[in-house]
């Protein structure tokens, strides 16, 4: 069974004051986390969730769940240092994820990924997100920046690399150098700007190019909401949604929902829910819990993401997530 290598652990400026408040505090995790985490147990997923940090004991996580403490990994004082200097812990959880992922031949998938079914039996695959096809900000595919290299030329590329990834024998070394610069990256100190760590899906982007043994799956498959919302806003809460297969944005034609059921894996909630505080739909702060409450009471019924919850929980979801049996 093909382990998947998750990570989640939090960083407060104003509460994580010292390295040992930070070390030793319970974190929660939002209801959408935890749906997220319902649907690999549906499938009965081997996960390995890397932490930092203590889980409330009140938070029940259902599963073939094992629990790595990711300072075995990258040492927890050094990833402190690399938060107190400003860096994200979103690069902390690449650099350990992938370096597990390169000792286990790991998938490397985020926690705001919905999984619909059984993930590919393939030693090594990739996944891709949308690029904007049209209008000034649309990549050329020139020489300088080529599509992503499809082995067996079943369809043209013109996408970006993502997560998740699957790791094989073959390109685990590569992963591991990856984890290896990102953790030096964190050491130094922090540049201002995107373009420092654009070198991190560009590294996946020429390990694909190098492993013809690789498949790499069209958007639909793993990645199919695009980026183009701005904040606050997202494609999986829309009603009515523009997730009709009709629709077109800069040249991408947006899948329908029933594609989406019939075709997907995953669904990656990153852009949406980057777009909410703590990185999870409805949670604002350990202070403010019902804001998630209100916002799963009040979701659409016809959204994405409520048939999302809807196919992992079945009918009654929004009881089961409401009142905190998720």
């Amino acid at each position: 069974m093909n382990e998947i290598i998750l990570f989640w652990s939090t960083y407060e400026k104003d509460i994580d004051t010292t390295y040992d408040k930070w070390r030793n505090k319970n974190i929660r995790l939002s209801k959408f986390h935890k749906l997220a985490l319902r649907s690999h147990a549906k499938l009965n997923n081997k996960v390995v969730l890397c932490k930092y940090q203590h889980f409330h004991s009140d938070e029940a996580i259902p599963g073939h769940f094992e629990y790595l403490d990711a300072d075995t990994i990258f040492p927890a004082k050094m990833a402190y240092e690399a938060l107190k200097k400003g860096h994200s812990i979103a690069h902390i959880s690449d650099a350990v994820r992938l370096n597990v992922a390169s000792k286990r031949n790991g998938i490397v998938m985020d926690m705001d990924a919905i999984v619909l079914r059984e993930l590919p039996k393939l030693d090594s695959w990739y996944s891709s997100m949308p690029a904007k096809l049209t209008g000034g900000m649309a990549p050329k595919w020139e020489k300088s920046h080529p599509p992503l290299k499809i082995h067996d030329n079943s369809w043209s590329g013109k996408a970006l690399a993502s997560f998740p990834i699957k790791v094989s024998d073959g390109t685990k070394y590569n992963i591991e150098y990856l984890s290896l610069k990102i953790m030096r990256t964190l050491t130094e100190p922090i540049k201002k700007g995107s373009s420092a760590w654009n070198y991190v899906l560009w590294s996946i982007k020429e390990i694909i190019e190098t492993d013809e043994q690789g498949k790499v799956y069209e958007p639909i498959y793993f990645c199919p909401l695009p980026a183009w919302l701005r904040k606050g806003n997202g494609y999986s809460l829309e009603s009515p949604t523009r997730l009709d297969g009709k629709t077109e944005l800069f040249g991408y034609k947006m899948p329908s929902t029933k594609e989406l059921f019939n075709k997907s894996y995953v669904i990656q909630h990153f852009f949406d829910s980057a777009a909410h505080k703590q990185g999870g739909y409805g949670v604002t702060s350990e202070d403010n819990k019902t804001n998630d409450e209100v916002f799963w009471t009040n979701l659409p019924e016809n959204c994405l993401l409520a048939q999302e919850a809807c196919y992992v929980l079945g009918n009654n979801w929004r009881e089961i997530i409401i009142n905190k049996t998720i």
